[in-house]
This record gives C-alpha cells, structure tokens and sequence, in this order.
C-alpha cells in the first residue's frame, strides 16, 4: 500500500496498484472492471462507438466470387461524463512524530473511501454534464441499462424472474461475456430461498477475489454478486463484455502545500463507466 516518503513540490504518486487491492469486497465491481482493465480518456466527455453485431443477413457466396459488397456496422455515438473523486488528508506534526507510518494509514483508509463513492456511482450514477451545477456527474450502469431489459416484479424474485432477465439478455444477440447480477441482502435472501434445499452450490472464486453463487438458466450462467451499494429494490445484471472503467486521472497521491504544523494532501481520480451498449445491461425492480 502507500507509503509516505520527503515530497517534492507538485510530487504526484499513483495509487491505481493500491486501488486494485483495497477494499475489493466492499467494491466488488470496481474490483472487476479494474482486474478487466481499465480504458484511458482523454478529456471530460469520454465517447464511443455502440458495439453492435449483425447477422440477419445471408452471406452465403458463390465459390469464386468477387467481394463487391461491404458491411459497415451502423453503430450510434454513445458518452458519458468523467466525475472527479476527492478525498483530503491532514496529519499533524505532534500525531506524525508520534507515529512516522500515520500519514500512509490515512492514505489509505480516504482511497478505500474514494474507491467507495466510485463503486456507488458506477451502479447509481445520474448523468450530470456540469453546465448547471459545476460538477459533473456519471451515468451509472442502472441509468444505462435498455428499457427492453426491464423486468417488473412484485412481492419476491422467483426462478421465473432470472430466467426472464437471463432470457432478455439472450435475446439481445450480444457478444459472449460473463453474466453478473448485483444485488442487495433483501433480494440475495429471496435468491437463496428460491434453492433452498433444491440445488447444490459451488462457490466459485473469480479473479476479483469475491465468492459468487451462480445459477445456471437455458440462456446463460448468471453469477450473483452481494453488493450493499445495489438500491434495495434492484437487481442489476450486466455481460462483462459491454462495461468497463475509463480514466481521465488515475487514483494518485497529491501533496498539498503545508500551512503550520501539519502535512495536507489529496487522493484524487477522475473516472467514468463505459458501457459499451445498454443491450448488455438490465434491472430488475421489485415493487
């Protein structure tokens, strides 16, 4: 993890190693996006190309046949908005000298934070360019997420209501990727419930280091997710294939200039959720 050492002026230490390792039971799908690998922007406003298969078409062609007809996919311009995550810290010369390792705790503990209010804003973003409020504001995966990958329900999520979401998903024709469902402790108890006493469970241990169940439907597997940042009444699933992280300013360090008898500085980011189409995502609302 960080480590406090003599700055220089306008010294800037990354932290996006120490990020990839804090917290990532806390922040299960900013552990995944960031163990996928993150993208790098290059301004404010990060934009792409839908991803988008076809295969309607016939192709079948005559043996020896000249090509003269070419595809170009017809893919809309989708963006999003990179929103600045800060965090200060002061030491005290008394509380420093008591103890030369404290400034690198507290280091730690506001990237844990950082990392946090990033995760929150992955899942629940509500896109905000800046130009009323001042500060921009990401979209989230739920504010992303195709209506046609809506799913209503009422009362309880039963084995009906993942086949449906896992069905939606399928029908949308993507790429192959791995399915996720984040959820909350209300709708991961009903999930459990559903299998009690009926199926086995393997854990599997992802490459994020968090225990998943996984269920396996007609369309795919859907491995579930515990996430307390997940609203209480949603279930967000997504194909992995479709979401990822973008960085304008990877996490760093940043001293800030000393004024008496303390040291100050900044852990700061400047980062955004691409999906690369909101065909990959759905929600599952339970009312």
């Amino acid at each position: 993890m960080f480590k406090s050492t003599n700055f220089t002026n306008a010294e800037r230490i990354s932290l996006a190693e120490e990020i990839a390792k804090v917290g990532v039971q806390a922040t299960p799908l900013t552990s995944l996006l960031i163990a996928k690998g993150v993208e790098k922007a290059t301004s404010t406003i990060y934009t792409w190309r839908e991803k988008a298969l076809s295969h309607d078409e016939d192709i079948s062609a005559e043996e020896g046949a000249d090509t003269t007809e070419f595809q170009v996919s017809a893919r809309r311009e989708l963006h999003n908005v990179l929103e600045i995550f800060k965090k200060g810290v002061s030491i005290s010369g008394t509380a420093q000298a008591m103890n030369a390792a404290q400034l690198a705790e507290e280091v730690n503990d506001r990237l844990l934070e950082l990392k946090i209010n990033i995760e929150k804003k992955l899942i629940n973003g509500i896109k905000d360019d800046g130009s009323t409020s001042g500060i921009r504001k990401m979209s989230g995966l739920i504010e992303f997420a195709d209506e046609q990958n809506a799913v209503n329900v009422t009362g309880e999520v039963t084995e009906d209501t993942i086949k449906e979401i896992a069905r939606k998903l399928w029908e949308q024709d993507l790429a192959e990727g791995n399915i996720y469902a984040f959820v909350n402790a209300d709708i991961k108890e009903q999930v459990d419930a559903i299998y009690k006493d009926r199926y086995n469970y393997n854990h599997i241990t992802t490459n994020f280091g968090i225990v998943v169940d996984t269920v396996n439907t007609n369309y795919g597997v859907i491995n579930f997710v515990l996430s307390k940042h997940v609203p209480a009444d949603k279930m967000v699933v997504f194909n992995d294939n479709y979401v990822s992280l973008a960085y304008l300013r990877e996490p760093q360090f940043e001293p800030l200039a000393k004024t008496g008898d303390s040291t100050k500085g900044q852990v700061i980011a400047e980062a955004t959720l691409k999906v690369a189409s909101p065909k990959g995502v759905g929600v599952v609302t339970v009312e």
